[in-house]
């Protein structure tokens, strides 16, 4: 056999190794999905569910993460060091209100971890394509079945709600941040094999087109001003990284004006056309002006914590003890880490996730791969959406747009080059003990939250009368105030 059929030979293998690599991985993905947005009767809250399957993903990341291989060991070794350290420093800080300090500092902590684990794995399986392909199957089946409800709805002479229209969210602006998180994932088409003909990928780019227009119109239908703010500065900040960049933003751009024909078209004209009746217009909220929506009496309780408590904070999740009547996080994550952790804190992590940020940026503009850079790209203005939506919403505290984040920051930190495997001798036996320290703080995580857990739905009634209030305020739980012990 010539040199030259032994290439072919090698490379037929490692492209149908690549097919069945995406494909196997991809059906994993797609029950995980379905898993976060198909509940079982227990418990009766999504909001519940979605936290129990945030759990139960990070749970399994940290019972295989000691007997994986050590391509993320360098990292980790480094991560788990810092995490111990801030760790024992706000125990000792705020231990008089150890429990709802320890659940929310392990979740953080151990997110922290698995998103570092979860890019060594994305990297070394070659599972980007994967992925991609498995976000946009699942954002196509969640559009169809919403459009089918909706039809459904229409047929019977009623009229759609946003409060009760979006399956899977106890609230329309819990779907925003996910399409927040999720829509530049539209602009990209999968890689596809080389006998793939020009022609059907031209067709599988118009469906992606068309896809991300429904996704928009399904946005501006849940009435989510955060997310359309985010748009907008998300794509006016991708035009500035590069020519190819300039035309993706172009590309979002005629992406959401075609979402906003559709929700005019499919929830405004086509049930007054059906039933006679008028709907409202889910953007009348744009009327609403710079309404603040009571964010300016959490701004202004957080900012007084933070004038009270400048170096350490109040402790993490303190910010719901306040039971202030609005909710239970800041719906900003500055203000909500300077509160709950301290200014110093606060601007560390923000000038490490500007720094971050700005690499990124870099790397979008001097990749010489067009399709890594692309990739790049939409995951960086997914993330950069993200923290804008955050800064008005509580995007980082909602279990499902939290993990989601987190998955796509490792998506994104998977793109870069692998650390270096080889470990010193410090090292290697520093990992020989800190391989386990995730699965201790898992332990501890649902010992922690076992209280509440046990008996959830009962403990949420009892809590929210003490609340004063109507409304859940969601936090870790539905009910997410936090109340001093007898």
């Amino acid at each position: 056999m010539s040199d030259a059929m032994r290439l072919q030979a090698r490379t037929d293998h490692s492209e149908s190794v690549r097919i069945a690599s995406v494909l196997s991985t991809f059906l994993f993905l797609l029950v995980g999905f379905f898993l976060l947005l198909e509940k079982v009767d227990y418990p009766r809250s999504w909001y519940d569910h979605q936290r129990l399957m945030e759990l139960i993903v990070i749970t399994l990341s940290v019972v295989f993460l000691p007997f994986l291989p050590l391509f993320s060991a360098s990292r980790l070794v480094w991560a788990l060091s810092v995490i111990a350290l801030v760790l024992l420093t706000v125990v000792t800080v705020h231990g008089a209100s150890l429990r709802p300090v320890l659940i929310e500092s392990f979740t953080l902590a151990l997110l922290v971890i698995a998103a570092i684990w979860w890019a060594g794995v994305i990297r070394n399986c070659r599972l980007t394509d994967a992925l991609l392909l498995s976000t946009q199957l699942s954002i196509a089946v969640y559009v169809a079945i919403s459009l089918l409800w909706f039809a459904a709805s229409l047929a019977s002479g009623l009229l759609p709600d946003p409060f009760n229209f979006f399956e899977g969210f106890i609230n329309p602006r819990f779907f925003g941040a996910w399409v927040t998180l999720s829509w530049p994932l539209l602009l990209l088409r999968p890689r596809l094999p080389g006998t793939v003909s020009p022609s059907f990928a031209r067709l599988l780019t118009s469906l992606l087109f068309v896809l991300a227009a429904l996704w928009w119109s399904l946005a501006f239908f849940s009435g989510t001003r955060a997310t359309w703010l985010a748009a907008v500065v998300t794509l006016a900040l991708t035009a500035l990284c590069s020519p190819a960049s300039r035309r993706v933003a172009l590309h979002g751009v005629l992406v959401i004006a075609a979402g906003y024909l559709l929700q005019q078209l499919l929830f405004v004209k086509m049930p007054l056309w059906v039933t006679g009746m008028e709907v409202s217009d889910a953007l009348d909220r744009l009327r609403e002006g710079a309404s603040l929506s009571n964010r300016d009496v959490l701004w202004r309780a957080a900012w007084q914590g933070i004038v009270e408590r400048p170096w350490l904070g109040a402790g993490p999740m303190m910010f719901s003890a306040t039971n202030n009547g609005v909710a239970s996080t800041t719906h900003n994550i500055v203000l909500q880490l300077a509160y709950e952790w301290g200014v110093p804190f606060a601007l560390l992590v923000i000038a490490a996730t500007v720094r971050a940020l700005w690499r990124q940026f870099q790397r979008c503009r001097l990749d010489a791969s067009p399709a890594s850079a692309q990739t790049r790209l939409v995951l960086w203005m997914c993330i950069v959406g993200g923290l804008i939506e955050a800064q008005l919403d509580g995007l980082l505290s909602a279990p499902h747009s939290q993990l989601l984040f987190v998955v796509l920051v490792a998506w994104l930190l998977s793109l870069d080059e692998p650390p270096a495997v080889r470990l010193s001798a410090l090292q290697l036996n520093q990992w020989k003990v800190l391989r386990f320290a995730p699965l201790a703080m898992m332990l501890t995580l649902w010992w922690a939250i076992w209280p509440e857990l046990s008996n959830l739905e009962p403990w949420e009634t009892q809590t929210l009368a003490l609340t004063g209030v109507g409304h859940f305020q969601p936090r870790f739980w539905l009910q997410g105030v936090i109340f001093p012990p007898p």
